[in-house]
């Protein structure tokens, strides 16, 4: 998988970029609603009822003449674009319209009456109308005799790089797929669906992540109820109403709500991979970044390869975990640290089977952002967890905290770092011999059963038959 190098950018710079939203002309507002037979025309807006906080028209990105029909925020300046309609067939000239087809489908039509994008809704509507709402979602609504309104299609069920609140993401865990996701600008001047992508990654333990291609490049960790374990920065002042679940169909969803009473608040998936929350200043007429991922070297996937241990304040970032080696030492000492490691010694377990889980323990490492691929177990405290694991050989780690429970892991560990603060404990299996003197087991072990047996052996006086018993 390729890495690419982190840019950090103001987050200013981005919204700089997306001025030219009326080729230099006044916008005119023609209203809140798109009825049957009218047209918007380049250079007219349709803007959200209530508060007036977004409009829908005719823009051109910053050094293109390519048009494009959008949603942004009306009220803010310099002008921010949220979604895009046309993203893969721009006009080339201003003569483009907006307005309702025979089949009651909004469509774009350029001057020769041809249509570049349609919402494709395959229902017949005799009359339907298109409203900007004033959450930032565009919905194309049919509208029966007896004036009930029944909405056909919607916006924000086809997000392009922002993420905006009362929208929801989902995921299919049925399908392992991601449904509706978040896909970055192929570059500031390019709304086209670019390299990147962002969803929830349907796992037992759901996770943001944010995708190179068909690449794992950033992911979260799992949500704990409150926050995701994986993103020491996610301030909870900015998490005001985000919430994951899963809905009546099984599918999970991510959505969250206004911060601070206030619309502007949102996530963007930049050109560059960058997945950032932002939240508008008024005081300052600029955007404040809360957080954004990923921030540093060690928060791309796998930096460090299976098995091996990402830290910014380590020279070189990358170790293998206590207990493993790399497994091209020449590779890992020449920076290339892709293959990872792999055990230096073998796990009682696996050279004895199920019957000898006794001879190993396990190690706790602190503030550590988990393995990927975590699988949830049933047990009811920290020690309960451990018991479990440590008597089926399959499970090589463990994790516990209060709001998520217990966590597993089986086979090799893939994208573990070390954080400065936060994180959570993560416990490691390794055979006895790798754990050192009974200090430091005692320091690091928790299992009980197997402190028993060691200093049992130390009370018999043969120490000598145990590298595990403290000598003198």
């Amino acid at each position: 998988m390729g890495i690419n190098n982190i840019v950090k950018i103001p987050a200013t710079v981005g919204f700089l970029l997306f001025a030219n939203l009326c080729h230099m002309q006044t916008c005119t507002a023609i209203g809140t609603i798109l009825a049957t037979n009218n047209t918007i025309k380049d250079g007219d807006t349709l803007v959200s009822g209530g508060g007036e906080d977004f409009a829908l028209g005719f823009f051109s990105p910053h050094n293109s003449t390519n048009r494009y029909v959008g949603i942004w925020y009306n009220k803010i300046r310099p002008e921010t674009i949220v979604w895009v309609a046309n993203r893969d067939t721009p006009l080339a000239d201003s003569s483009g319209i907006i307005t309702i087809d025979v089949n009651g489908d909004l469509v774009i039509l350029d001057g020769r009456g041809g249509a570049i994008w349609s919402t494709n809704t395959s229902t017949l509507a005799k009359i339907a109308h298109a409203e900007l709402l004033d959450t930032g979602n565009l919905q194309l609504r049919e509208v029966d005799s007896d004036n009930t309104r029944r909405v056909l299609w919607e916006s924000f069920d086809y997000p392009t790089d922002t993420h905006l609140p009362t929208m929801k993401l989902y995921s299919d865990p049925k399908r392992n797929d991601t449904r509706v996701g978040m896909t970055s600008w192929r570059s500031a001047s390019d709304p086209s669906p670019g390299n990147f992508s962002s969803g929830i990654d349907p796992q037992k333990l759901p996770q943001v992540v944010i995708l190179d291609g068909a690449d794992p490049r950033w992911r979260s960790g799992p949500w704990d109820g409150g926050t995701y374990i994986g993103v020491p920065a996610m301030d909870y002042m900015y998490l005001n109403g985000y919430n994951l679940n899963k809905n009546y169909e099984g599918m999970i969803e991510v959505s969250y709500d206004y911060f601070n009473d206030s619309f502007y608040n949102r996530y963007v998936l930049d050109s560059l991979g960058m997945l950032k929350q932002l939240v508008w200043e008024e005081e300052k007429n600029s955007w404040f970044t809360a957080w954004s991922a990923p921030d540093t070297e060690c928060d791309l996937y796998g930096r460090c390869g299976p098995n091996g241990r990402c830290s910014m304040s380590s020279s070189p970032i990358c170790n293998c975990l206590k207990g493993f080696e790399p497994k091209y030492s020449g590779e890992w000492n020449g920076g290339n640290w892709s293959a990872g490691c792999v055990r230096s010694k073998q796990l009682e377990c696996e050279k004895n089977g199920n019957g000898s889980w006794k001879g190993d323990g396990f190690l706790k490492m602190e503030r550590i952002k988990v393995p990927d691929f975590a699988d949830s177990l049933a047990a009811g405290s920290l020690t309960e967890c451990e018991e479990k694991c440590q008597k089926n050989c399959s499970c090589v780690a463990y994790a516990h905290t209060s709001l998520i429970g217990c966590m597993i892991w089986g086979g090799d560990l893939m994208d573990i770092q070390q954080f400065a603060k936060g994180g959570v404990d993560f416990n490691i299996r390794l055979p006895a011999s790798e754990l050192g003197s009974l200090d430091f087991i005692a320091g690091e072990m928790a299992y009980a059963g197997f402190l028993h047996a060691i200093r049992s052996v130390e009370e018999k006086g043969l120490c000598g038959l145990s590298s595990c018993c403290v000598q003198g």
